[in-house]
């Protein structure tokens, strides 16, 4: 009976991915996507290794991506901030 090795799937792609979309959870979470991109990339690069058996690229590249997008949402919503910064006291007031 011949054993095949079943590859296992990034550890790195899995925190990538999971950190990507608690960044989407919490509010603030741009630590967390920053983290989810390079998790991702990392995994991507020791997946690509020859001596790796591991899988999980698209784990990677949904963290990668998740991670992006807030990352750019997050920045839009800094820079209209302070931009305008009376925009804040309309939204504390507002509560």
């Amino acid at each position: 009976m011949q054993q095949t090795k079943k590859a296992n799937f990034s550890e790195f792609a899995i925190v990538s991915l999971t950190l990507g979309i608690i960044s989407f959870i919490q509010l603030g979470g741009l630590e967390k996507a920053v983290a989810a991109i390079v998790f991702g990339i990392l995994s991507l690069k020791r997946i690509a290794s020859p001596r790796s058996d591991s899988r999980g690229e698209g784990l990677a590249a949904a963290g990668i991506v998740l991670g992006v997008i807030y990352a750019i949402i997050a920045a839009v919503a800094i820079f209209t901030f302070m931009r305008n910064p009376e925009l804040i006291q309309q939204l504390l007031q507002r509560k």
